[in-house]
């Protein structure tokens, strides 16, 4: 069932810890499994996606702007949620939308407006039973860049192939974050300001998992025994939430944990000290995490 809960009651104690593996990033997010094995990671401060071989990062595209979100396709070819300009950033061409960065490096911008509605901070995606891709808009509600009569609130929207897309739900006041879909194929996305998860329920936005004041969802990874993994930033890790929603336990990096991806039972999360997007700041980190999960829920196939 739902959870309603104010604060949800822990169903466990134990705490599971990670290995750091690279730092001085600027602000990651977005891991992707590559065909190679290696992990594409988005650095929403350097306008690039990263490539991690196992040993070190290297650069794998230059997308500028602020990538946040990143995704496998079918094609094999990385699609982005582009977040646009970079605060600090001398910079400040960048539009924001979603891309496609080819195996080469190769940059596309394949859409900037959904059903007439210009896009205004692309967050995180998802491909869907449908093979479309869906994927959250912030908005810029807690973007003090912008008079507050000014502001865009957050959106869900869907983006088919051909360019044919359409705005889900608004949902303003609340920072959608991260998307997945479970092994249903029903659809959940974070609300960080709002301290929830969200499921749809027949074109309805229902809470799964009300959390803490002393969690802030973002990304999220489904296990594929029904766990939710939900990078919850200032509680300094992951909250690993049941099918029901209820938390299990917390990962803890100390650090800002900010998305997270499987790989068999090991999850990948990026992280960092200062939750903040600058072009100046290099405060990000990457991990791994030994996990019970038996394996990863593979990720519904999609391409534009």
């Amino acid at each position: 069932m739902l959870s309603d809960q104010s604060d949800v009651d822990r169903k466990g104690t134990d705490t599971v810890e990670g290995t750091l593996l690279a730092s001085n990033l600027g602000f990651p997010e977005g891991p992707v499994v590559m065909p190679d094995g290696s992990i594409v990671i988005c650095d929403g401060n350097t306008g690039e996606l990263l490539r991690w071989d196992g040993s070190s990062m290297s650069t794998f595209a230059a997308t500028g702007g602020s990538p946040w979100g990143a995704l496998l396709g079918s094609d094999e070819a990385v699609y982005v949620t582009q977040g646009g300009n970079v605060p600090g950033s001398p910079d400040q061409s960048a539009v924001a939308g979603i891309q496609r960065v080819s195996a080469d490096g190769a940059v596309e911008m394949l859409a900037t407006e959904i059903g007439g509605h210009a896009l205004a901070g692309p967050n995180d995606l998802a491909f869907g039973p449908d093979g479309r891709l869906w994927f959250t808009d912030s908005g810029t509600e807690q973007d003090d860049r912008f008079a507050p009569g000014d502001r865009a609130p957050g959106r869900l929207f869907v983006l088919g192939p051909g360019g044919a897309g359409e705005l889900v739900m608004e949902r303003p006041d609340v920072y959608p974050n991260g998307i997945a879909f479970d092994a249903q194929g029903r659809m959940y996305w974070t609300e960080s300001a709002a301290h929830r998860v969200c499921r749809l329920e027949d074109g309805e936005a229902t809470t799964f998992c009300q959390l803490s004041d002393g969690h802030v969802p973002d990304g999220m990874a489904f296990a594929a025994d029904g766990r939710a993994f939900v990078c919850t930033t200032i509680s300094g890790g992951v909250t690993v939430l049941s099918p029901d929603g209820e938390v299990l336990e917390e990962i803890s990096l100390d650090e800002h944990a900010t998305n997270c991806i499987f790989d068999g039972p090991t999850l990948y999360v990026t992280a960092t000290k200062v939750a903040e997007i600058h072009a100046d700041h290099r405060t990000g980190s990457f991990w791994r995490v030994e996990t019970d999960a038996t394996g990863p829920l593979p990720l519904l196939p999609g391409r534009l």
